[in-house]
This record gives structure tokens, sequence and C-alpha cells, in this order.
């Protein structure tokens, strides 16, 4: 949730002039990658919806490899922007975004290293095969 919060409420670049001061939100400042951050968070999102309501791992360990990869993508494109190129007068949202952008890669690469079956899921007692096939052994 920081991320949409950080990209729609917090300041991300400011700008004095004549006397008065702007600023700018994340939306407003960044024209090709608010998409792509916004991208982010509704997949962010929806990894955790999936995570909670499917019993098997087969939708939310997918939800966990896009999360990642988008994440990630999102983490260097913001720290680049961000951090190596940043514009005049950036502010403290700006920094919030890339961390929070840093937080979803993060917990998609640890959502997908949790991935299996639950105990309460899985079989409860596996059936053993004697291979001489004599009874009782």
């Amino acid at each position: 949730m920081l991320l949409p919060v950080s990209l729609f409420a917090l300041p991300w670049y400011g700008a004095t002039s004549g006397g008065g001061s702007s600023s700018l939100t994340g939306w407003q400042g960044l024209t090709n990658l608010r998409w792509l951050l916004l991208l982010d968070a509704v997949l962010a999102l929806a990894l955790v919806v999936f995570q909670a309501t499917r019993r098997a791992p087969a939708v939310p360990a997918s939800m966990s490899v896009i999360v990642t990869w988008v994440g990630g993508l999102t983490f260097l494109w913001l720290g680049y922007r961000v951090l190596i190129d940043p514009p005049p007068h950036e502010r403290y949202g700006a920094y919030l975004g890339l961390l929070a952008a840093l937080v979803i890669a993060v917990g998609g690469y640890l959502s997908m290293r949790q991935e299996g079956i639950s105990p309460k899921d899985g079989p409860s007692e596996i059936p053993i095969v004697d291979p001489s096939g004599s009874p009782g052994s």
C-alpha cells in the first residue's frame, strides 16, 4: 500500500517559481513510468489476494514470478530516475516510492520461495509398498 500512497499523495518533485513553490506527485511527474508503477501495485495486491484465497499453489506461484519480474523492472527503472538521473528539487515521495518498489520485488521473490502444499492439504498418510511382495514385512 506504500507505493500507491506515495504515487498519488506524496510530493515527488518540487519547483520554485516567483517566490512560490509547487510540488508534483509521482503520478503528475512521471509520465511514462507511472503506468509501470500502477501495474506493480495492482499485481502486488493481486498476489496477496491469490495467496489468501487459493489452495493449490499453481496460480500464486505464477503470480509470484510475475510480481518479482515486474517489481524488479520497476525498481531498476525508478532507481535510475531517482538515484542516477534525478530531476531538480526531488522530494521524499520519490525515495519512498523506490523503497516500496524494492519491497514489492523482494516480497514476490520470498513468496516464490515459500510455495508448496500446506500440511493440511497434503496426504495424511503415504502408503508404503513392499517391493518383495511378502505380506507383514
